[in-house]
């Protein structure tokens, strides 16, 4: 199954599990998400045949990409709340780092004694950078393995300074301290940025959750009430009403059914509604973090948010407006 696998879907499934820290092989990894995402399309596929609720290829696809991108999006996510983590305490951990190595310990030992448990992901690697080196291995590439143990540009190209600090035979401990303080520097100015541009995330948030339901509610409302009126408007015999020379209103005015349904409008908004929720959590990631794949965590709750506020505007409008319909 791995062989019909394309190498580049492997690949960033394999980062992915190393970024979460899943001892596990890419391949059989993928091989078995894949076969497993499979099995169930078909089993999909055959429940829509035998009861005929959509078309058996559209359920297999559906399920089957559904399942693979689903397990992408769950590692993504958690290797990104990982890295956002390490980058929030970095700052600290590099100055505990610098602080042990001042006060006359070795670059291993200080490496052990700054992984707290506060640290969280970050202690683990230090840890074992600590015992690495103790085993003879080369400082600078200990250092770029911590970068690529965590899904954090920012811990990557900190790594990679000290390493190169460390190969030009500075002072390391000083180099520490300053890129401490500029990390934190960073964090204080995208602190400042997402609190100036939070009005933009309220306004998506009040366009998806109250302003698309209220808009698709209403007109769905009136598009029912407009067909059950026509529906029993009494039927004119469409030789005369071509004969007084009406033309194009000959349709409405013969009282035939609209060719748009109620039923066609609420499935319609229904999907609009998820279309456009789906969008604002994207929307909502890339303002947040600079990625869309983080705000795939809003996509549920906003979904069933519009969901509520669309029902209740036709129940209420229902409750109003009843002897219309």
């Amino acid at each position: 199954m791995t062989i019909l696998i394309p190498k580049g879907i492997v690949e960033s499934f394999g980062k992915l599990l190393n970024y979460n820290g899943i001892d596990m092989d890419k391949r059989r990894f993928t091989g078995f998400l894949f076969l497993f995402a499979l099995f169930l399309g078909l089993g999909a596929a055959f429940n829509a045949y035998v009861f005929a609720f959509t078309h058996p290829a559209i359920a297999f696809a559906v399920v089957f990409f559904g399942i693979i991108f689903l397990a992408f999006a769950l590692l993504r996510l958690s290797s990104e709340s990982k890295g956002r983590y390490v980058e929030a305490i970095l700052p600290d951990a590099l100055r505990l780092v610098a602080s042990n190595m001042k006060s006359g310990l070795t670059t291993e030992r200080a490496l052990f004694v700054a992984g707290r448990d506060e640290f969280g992901p970050l202690q683990i690697e230090l840890r074992n950078a600590s015992k690495r080196i103790a085993s003879g291995e080369r400082i600078e590439e200990v250092l770029k393995d911590i970068g690529s143990k965590i899904n954090s540009p920012v811990l990557e190209k900190t790594m990679w300074l000290i390493s190169e600090g460390i190969k030009s035979g500075g002072q390391i401990s000083d180099l520490l301290f300053q890129l401490s303080d500029d990390l934190k520097d960073q964090n204080s100015l995208q602190d400042e940025v997402r609190s100036n541009i939070s009005i933009y995330i309220l306004l998506i948030l009040f366009s998806a959750v109250f302003g698309a339901p209220l808009l698709f509610g209403v007109s769905s409302f009136i598009v029912e009430v407009l067909s059950k009126q026509i529906a029993s408007t009494p039927t004119i015999d469409p030789a005369s009403i071509q004969g007084a020379g009406l033309g194009p209103a000959m349709g409405f005015a013969s009282g035939n059914k609209s060719l748009v349904s109620p039923e066609f409008i609420v499935t319609f908004s229904i999907i609009m509604l998820v279309l456009t929720t789906l969008f604002s959590s994207f929307t909502i990631g890339v303002i947040n973090t600079g990625k869309e794949i983080n705000g795939l965590k809003f996509v549920i709750p906003l979904t069933i948010a519009a969901l509520i506020v669309f029902y209740s505007v036709r129940f209420l409008l229902g409750t109003f407006f009843g002897n219309l319909v």
